[in-house]
């Protein structure tokens, strides 16, 4: 069964105030969806890290069989995502080991989530703990030497999630959290999974939809952007798309 694509570009934003570059026009979330549709199998054990509300694989999308644990920090967010979303839930920070949860796992998904982790070496040690011989991490986030990423770092959260929010388009079911962008570059990720089996680290390069709110801040965000993607100037990437093997 194929996962069916949520977004378009790299949110739910309001109408582009300027013509992006051909990447833009892609589907946003569709190589992460073609790296779990990869993956999935009827009997699997998948854990969902920090979706809350909005599980990655919904219901009806996930293989027969399947046992489906949603983690968050939030037992309210994961309530909301109602009865059927979840077989059980963790109720915990993905960086403090849970015993009940080691070794239990087919396939991590993560979407949008890592970023937004203050220990990202913790976490990693955690999942690992937590999959399978032989099972997957697929997870999206974002670069922490993004433009956007070093100027939400500038600005108080309280200050911050409010302009992101309207600009991005952002609805009560996708809401803003502090983001602390812990270690969020190809080369230190690669680091930090250097004792995993396979890693495969991607960048990508769409944000140019934060400077939304100006022409001029657009065009000289997506002249500087179209630089560092012709260079593949992985550290600087705007997203990640991590698939990690145990």
């Amino acid at each position: 069964m194929a996962l069916r694509p949520q977004t378009r570009g790299d949110g739910s934003a309001p109408p582009d105030r300027v013509p992006l570059p051909p990447r833009y026009q892609a589907v946003w979330d569709a190589p992460f969806r073609d790296a779990i549709e990869r993956t999935l199998r009827p009997g699997m054990a998948i854990l969902d890290v920090g979706s809350g509300r909005n599980p990655t694989i919904l219901p009806d999308e996930r293989p027969g069989g399947t046992t489906y644990v949603g983690l968050d920090l939030s037992r309210e967010e994961l309530e909301a995502a109602g009865p059927r979303a979840y077989d059980e839930h963790a109720v915990a920070d993905v960086g403090a080991l849970q015993d009940e949860l080691i070794g239990r796992f087919d396939l991590i998904v993560s979407w949008q989530v890592l970023e937004h982790v203050e220990d990202l070496g913790a976490a990693f040690v955690c999942m690992r703990a937590y999959l399978k011989p032989g099972g997957v991490l697929v997870a999206m986030f974002s670069g922490g030497r993004s433009a956007f990423a070093l100027v939400n770092r500038a600005i108080p959260f309280h200050i911050g999630a409010p302009i992101v929010k309207k600009v991005m388009g952002r609805s009560d079911r996708n809401p803003v959290f502090p983001a602390y962008y812990d270690r969020c570059t190809a080369g230190r990720l690669r680091t930090m999974l250097r004792e995993w089996t396979a890693v495969d680290v991607a960048p990508f390069y769409a944000g140019a939809r934060y400077f939304g709110f100006s022409k001029v801040a657009s065009r000289a965000y997506l002249a500087y952007e179209d630089a560092i993607e012709r260079r593949r100037a992985e550290d600087l990437a705007t997203h990640y798309l991590l698939t990690a093997t145990r």
